[in-house]
């Protein structure tokens, strides 16, 4: 595994990061008389620290360079988690999920690739929720959101060859499918299938992501910090490593109907050899920034306590379109040309105050035949006020090729149904 000094450094962080906070609280601990603890059933934080190992291919090569991707990518990750407990309502709806941080290091083929490319790092977010339990045996979907780093980016002069990615930070991605065994109160393996993507949503060119596809392999380390305060107060007592799940009724399901208005900016730059000059012939070197937005109307209904289905307009501009006009130079192309209206249908998937965002679409209306008939929109919304979401979302284009990254504000009208 390259890079084996990231594994050691973040090993060494996230050991300091959980015994430091435990040993400087565990002082204060220290003046509480015996009789004054009173422990509860989940008394404590249920964390662990779990160490991933990942081996597959890539799902696409770049021309001239596949065979610098024969022997597939290697990667290992490192994960800080908290299991929840059932407290809130949300976590029983979700069947208990976990949630932390996690670090990762890969890379991406022989030494050819990863001077190229680069070898990628990632900080991230990670959600993972149980599917099913059965015996010592647990079924998780687990997704890691984040950034990346450690890349070299293209360059026309300098790196030229790079025809995947233009940007030296990008999103990192990481959809799993696991399961895990519990060994005893502390250990757990686990196996998995993996999709990881790299992509900067066209705000650099060039922009081809990279998609790699594999296998991973685990072990998990359960603890509960709240040892080190207890020993101080009740040497005797020690609190469990792992939760006892709440179990308690959820509350009515009150179905409703709402409107839901969304207003988003954007970036992206073309690609090299895209970029039209005034005359209209085409530059094969210049690369050029323009500005993106979407405006959405849609209504939406809650269909159960986690899950809303929708349906609505897209209305989409961007200056890039300005180049993919055939024998129009691009200061004739006018609003329209740069102009798509579309419909879609979706989901938004509730957790909390989060919501994981998904659109299909089909344009109605655009003058120009390279963005595909349809699209996608995927991404996230997290609640700024009962009426108002922060909105990011990848629009894509001809499927599934990235076009833009929407940065924006939903404002959400009920209509009908609920208080």
């Amino acid at each position: 595994m390259k890079n084996p000094k990231y594994i050691a450094v973040l090993i060494s962080a996230l050991a300091i990061l959980i015994v430091t906070p435990s040993s400087i609280k565990a002082q204060g601990f220290s003046s509480f008389e015996p009789e004054q603890y009173d422990p509860e059933v989940n008394y404590g934080s249920y964390n662990y620290v779990q160490l991933n190992y990942f081996k597959g291919d890539h799902a696409g090569y770049a021309n001239g360079l596949p065979s610098a991707f024969a022997n597939g990518y290697n990667a290992a990750e490192l994960k800080l988690g908290w299991q929840s407990t059932g407290r809130q309502e949300w976590q029983r709806l979700h069947n208990y999920p976990v949630y932390g941080l996690g670090v990762f290091v890969s890379t991406l083929g022989d030494s050819d690739i990863d001077s190229v490319v680069g070898a990628p790092s990632a900080l991230y977010f990670f959600y993972g929720e149980p599917i099913a339990r059965f015996g010592d045996f647990t079924f998780l979907f687990d997704l890691g959101i984040g950034l990346s780093y450690d890349f070299n980016p293209y360059d026309a002069a300098e790196n030229a060859l790079n025809k995947f990615i233009g940007s030296k930070v990008n999103l990192y991605f990481n959809g799993n499918m696991m399961l895990y065994y519990k060994v005893d109160e502390n250990i757990d393996l686990s196996a998995g299938i993996n999709f990881i993507h790299f992509s900067n949503g066209r705000s650099s060119t060039p922009q081809r992501g990279i998609n790699l596809m594999g296998f991973n392999v685990g072990a998990k380390y359960n603890f509960n910090p709240m040892k080190s305060y207890t020993q101080y107060a009740r040497p005797d007592y020690r609190p469990p490593i792992r939760p006892e799940y709440v179990v308690a009724p959820k509350s009515p399901l009150q179905r409703y109907g709402e409107l839901q208005f969304l207003a988003s900016v954007g970036t992206v730059e073309t690609e090299p050899g895209e970029t039209k000059a005034e005359d209209g012939s085409y530059d094969s070197i210049s690369q050029q920034r323009y500005t993106t937005s979407t405006f959405s109307l849609e209504y939406a209904y809650l269909v159960t306590r986690t899950l809303k289905l929708h349906t609505g307009f897209d209305f989409m501009f961007d200056g890039s379109m300005e180049n993919y006009h055939d024998n129009v130079p691009p200061g004739d192309v006018d609003f329209a040309g740069k102009f798509m209206a579309g419909y879609h249908v979706g989901f938004q998937y509730l957790i909390e105050r989060f919501a994981f965002y998904y659109a299909l679409g089909w344009y109605v209306y655009k003058e120009s035949p390279t963005r595909g008939t349809w699209y996608m929109r995927a991404g996230g919304r997290i609640g700024l006020t009962p009426r108002l979401d922060a909105h990011v979302a990848l629009k894509t284009r001809n499927g599934g090729i990235a076009d833009w990254i929407e940065w924006g504000i939903a404002y959400k009208l009920r209509v009908h149904g609920g208080k």
